[in-house]
């Protein structure tokens, strides 16, 4: 399991941040010089920077959260008493696994209701730019399946 997650988050995800953050990057600096440096500038930029924007913000939090970079009130937790802690740790887990279905389950209907409709400068389908949420949402359940199956590995 644990090959598995490095190749999920480490390799995969990572990948897949670094191109669409390099889209991200590059359309933007493609609208700036279309703007300043051109009498008509390009309309494809803001919307598919827009896309990039949100596929790296959702992607990115499923890499924050296998990293443990997200907030957290570490002040509270550390005064806990270590039985108290591990159990946080369980609910936080739990509580981050049905967050993590119900963004699949929904994110695949809204996929469905999305698949006619098209994007106004691209005409991309929408379903595409959507695709993000059950993509997160399985980041975020494979995340807390694996972190719940080793704290009931270590707590034996």
């Amino acid at each position: 399991m644990d090959k598995l997650i490095e190749i999920l988050f480490d390799r995969l995800l990572t990948l897949v941040l670094k191109i669409v953050g390099i889209v991200l990057v590059l359309t933007v600096l493609l609208q700036i010089y279309s703007r300043i440096g051109m009498t008509a500038p390009y309309s494809w930029t803001e919307e598919l920077s827009r896309f990039s924007f949100i596929w790296f913000c959702f992607l990115g939090s499923c890499y924050t959260l296998h990293k443990d970079l997200h907030l957290g009130i570490d002040y509270y937790y550390d005064k806990m008493p270590l039985k108290v802690q591990k159990a946080v740790s369980v609910i936080i887990s739990l509580l981050i696994l049905i967050f993590g279905l119900m963004l699949f389950v929904y994110g695949l209907k809204m996929m469905q209701i999305t698949s006619f409709q098209k994007s106004p400068i691209l005409r991309l389908n929408m379903s595409n730019m959507y695709a993000v949420l059950p993509t997160t949402g399985f980041f975020f359940t494979i995340h807390s399946i694996h972190k719940l199956i080793r704290h009931f590995k270590t707590a034996k």
